[in-house]
């Protein structure tokens, strides 16, 4: 494996090599301008279970994308060991990791079966109140899930746009412990896997880790705010969990879906269920019209070209005829001026097929305010909301 473990890291540069496992990879964007990537973040663990935070800064981030993936392990070589950051450290470690132009990563094939997946530093539910606006670490709690609410969208202050909103309720003990609603935001609201959750909660308690998160207090109650840099371990085999099941299986319920309050000020939204490109690229387009999947992908490649002249009456191509133009579409046949419309053709891929987008009208016209700006070599991950059209 690698020439140290993370205890002897030292601060400044280092040439050694450190194998270590991506526990968990986040990208933490600007609050004011979610399109800007301000750095990502990685927990890193050895092979003995030691951790450290690292941190990749722009324009590196692009370069390391392709590289790192949660889950996976790697040789890391010539990165810099400095002290860590004063708030928000989601582990244990005086010192951290900064990657470098010069860092080389290289992939571990052969990975011994006892190499760890995940590290925590659990705090108990009913000791969450002395946490509160706690900022010099993240916080991580273990519980039994009780209740999972449907995904709402809302506007929080100091934000012009909706985001995403889901609540996770835990307690470390089905009928009589202290319960405590962990709010899961944005992306984390929408990946989080709640109907799995719910549906093999038939069967047996849905234990859960949840990792990166602040204590918040609300009307007086004590919760968690789960943002980019939460995850979560799902029924985990570790000690602290098995623990749990083995107090709360005799007294075990379902989860229940919490529908929300009559007349409560949030709206409830469709959430696009979760489908890699290759569920969705061969679907039938006939009977699939319309419905709607959350895919996230890479993008690949953007054509330069980026409007067309549309037909007034029913947006289709048109073409020159004579002094005017006339639409491609037969059963328009529309003749007139045409009006310029956004177009954007993109090549994208995930993990399991590569597939051509095309967004029209104000969806272009938005992805070309996010994407066409000096910031833009910086994104690399979309989340694209597909519905699928028949042409």
């Amino acid at each position: 494996m690698g020439d140290i473990l993370i205890p002897s890291l030292m601060v400044g540069d280092c040439s050694h090599s450190l194998c270590v496992r991506v526990s968990r990879l986040w990208e933490f964007l600007d609050p004011q301008d979610d399109s800007r990537l301000l750095h990502t973040d990685l927990v890193l663990l050895d092979e003995e279970g030691n951790s450290i935070h690292a941190q990749i800064y722009p324009p590196l981030c692009q370069q390391f994308s392709a590289l790192l993936d949660e889950g996976g392990v790697y040789n890391l070589k010539y990165f810099l060991v400095r002290k860590a950051n004063r708030f928000y450290k989601p582990v244990e470690n005086c010192s951290m990791i900064s990657f470098t132009k010069w860092t080389t990563v290289e992939v571990v094939l052969q990975i011994p079966p006892a190499f760890p997946v995940c590290t925590y530093n659990l705090t108990p539910i009913e000791q969450l109140q002395p946490r509160m606006d706690y900022k010099e670490y993240f916080t991580d709690v273990l519980g039994v899930v009780s209740v999972i609410s449907h995904v709402s969208s809302l506007r929080t202050r100091g934000r012009q746009a909706e985001v995403m909103k889901r609540t996770v309720t835990i307690s470390n003990a089905r009928d009589a412990g202290p319960t405590v609603d962990v709010v899961l935001w944005g992306e984390r609201a929408t990946s989080f896997p709640a109907e799995q959750v719910h549906r093999d909660s038939d069967s047996s308690p849905q234990i859960i880790i949840f990792v990166g998160t602040l204590v918040r207090s609300y009307a007086d109650n004590v919760s968690l705010s789960g943002g980019s840099s939460c995850k979560w371990f799902i029924n985990a085999p570790v000690p602290e969990v098995n623990a749990l099941r083995a107090s709360t299986e005799a007294n075990h319920r379902p989860v229940i879906w919490d529908q929300g309050k009559v007349g409560a000020e949030r709206t409830i939204v469709a959430v696009p269920e979760h489908k890699k490109l290759k569920d969705i690229k061969y679907l039938h387009p006939f009977e699939n019209k319309k419905k709607e999947w959350l895919v996230i992908v890479k993008v690949l490649k953007i054509d330069s070209s980026w409007w067309y002249n549309a037909c007034k009456k029913c947006l289709r191509t048109t073409k020159p005829h004579g002094d005017t133009y006339r639409c491609t579409n037969n059963s328009c046949d529309n003749i007139g001026s045409p009006t310029p419309r956004y177009k954007i053709r993109l090549t994208a891929e995930d993990d399991t097929d590569t597939a051509e987008f095309i967004f029209f009208g104000r969806m272009a016209q938005r992805l070309i305010k996010k994407m066409w700006t000096p910031s833009y070599q910086l994104i690399h991950l979309v989340s694209f909301q597909v519905k699928l059209q028949t042409y």
